[in-house]
């Protein structure tokens, strides 16, 4: 493994073939159970078995590509990532890992390394939840955490169960035990992606070390004051609505900077009723979305923003409601795994950094049955779930060398 690396123009031409299976307008949009889904999953297949690989798939989708190891009783080394993506997004967004997963299984079948862990390439569906909104399906299924009456609850905008749709495409979506892994099978999981955001650019560093997937809360603020004639009502006698929700969104702005870690949050979603120009606003609702990779900061900064909004309410005369509708722990990543990606990126001389992952990933919920670490190349200008959206294909090389010496060294 040390003398064959990795090529960017088989990655870049593995993106680009895999870009064309669209459903049309502006970037990417590869929704699940979709003739575009078909046609990456026959490539993705094909790729598979000219790099050697025993290939199957599960009850929902899910691709694995296995190559034995000399000791076929040891629990499989895995790599991989989703190969969905959002509506209209960019070619990289997940892809980006299958295709290194594709690479690094080309790499080993071309060299003289003899694995003594099974080597595992898995290219897993409807981690977007763009489709049934319901986010990392295919993920949740690889650790068991999908069950039966999901697959008929989860429906699409045209209500569309993920039972129907998934049998429809030719596969048995009930057997969701041909998903399931633990770590009796599976000694780690590495997902190779794109940061989506703009640090490891900004910084001139060619490799993120994730240390660890951030826990999110979102809540919903429901503020009410009391709709009255634009024109007759006296300032000093209104009950407006809007004007302090806008302080309590910038109020939450400056309670997150004074934490002064890796938290953020988000204020998404604002709308204000009855919404006439002559109107007073009596009702405005909104949003917000916060994140960070520390538990406790997301507790004490979901109480600062309870208690600041409580208060601004009271003072401007009007009721404030908050509700929690959304609630996900952060997930650190196996020590084991992280030192092994720190090691392989020192090895090959790449600049690296430890940083969070700001948005969620299938390796969040993987973690639950075996050591999981992530692999970030940059993105450029940060951005991501767009068409715009863009990482270089060297960039995407030296992630997947880094992939490779990962599984090398966690096969000793």
């Amino acid at each position: 493994m040390t003398s064959l690396r990795a090529q960017a123009d088989r990655i870049e031409k593995d993106i680009r073939d895999l870009a064309r299976f669209s459903a049309g307008g502006p970037g990417v949009t590869r929704l699940s159970y979709t003739p575009e889904h078909a046609a990456a999953r026959d490539l993705i297949i094909a790729a598979m078995q000219q790099a050697g690989l025993d290939v199957r798939e599960d009850g929902l989708g899910n691709i694995t590509g296995r190559r034995e190891g000399s000791d076929p009783d040891l629990p499989a080394i895995a790599v991989g990532s989703h190969f969905d993506s959002v509506r209209n997004g960019g070619m990289f967004d997940g892809t980006a890992g299958v295709v290194c997963a594709l690479e690094a299984a080309r790499v080993v079948n071309e060299s003289e390394y003899v694995n003594r862990h099974p080597f595992e390439f898995i290219a897993i569906v409807e981690e977007e939840g763009s489709r049934f909104n319901s986010g990392m399906l295919g993920g949740r299924a690889l650790a068991g955490l999908v069950t039966d009456e999901d697959l008929d609850k989860l429906k699409d905008e045209d209500g569309i169960s993920v039972r129907d749709a998934a049998t429809e495409f030719g596969l048995q979506p009930g057997n969701l035990q041909t998903s399931v892994r633990s770590r009796l099978d599976l000694r780690a999981f590495i997902e190779p992606h794109i940061e989506q955001g703009p640090v490891l650019e900004q910084e001139g560093i060619e490799i993120g070390v994730v240390t660890s997937i951030v826990g999110i809360r979102t809540l919903r603020v429901a503020v009410l004051g009391r709709s009255d004639h634009a024109g007759t009502t006296p300032m000093h006698l209104r009950q407006d609505a809007l004007i302090p929700s806008a302080l309590m969104v910038r109020e939450v702005n400056r309670l997150v900077n004074e934490l002064g870690d890796e938290t953020v949050a988000t204020v998404g979603h604002l709308t204000v009723a009855p919404g006439g120009i002559n109107q007073v606003p009596g009702e405005v609702n909104f949003t917000l979305d916060l994140r960070s990779p520390h538990e406790e900061s997301l507790k004490q900064i979901v109480k600062q923003i309870t208690v600041m909004i409580q208060e601004v309410a009271s003072q401007a005369e009007v009721t404030a409601n908050v509700e929690e509708f959304f609630s996900l722990d952060p997930v650190p990543l196996a020590p084991s795994v992280v030192d092994a990606v720190r090691q392989a990126a020192s090895n090959l001389r790449f600049s690296h950094r430890d940083m969070p992952s700001g948005a969620g990933h299938d390796s969040m919920f993987i973690s639950q049955v075996t050591d999981v670490g992530m692999v970030f190349v940059p993105s450029r200008d940060g951005r991501s779930h767009v068409p715009e959206e863009w990482s270089d294909f060297d960039d995407l090389r030296k992630g997947t060398d880094v992939v490779l010496g990962v599984m090398t060294a966690l096969d000793k």
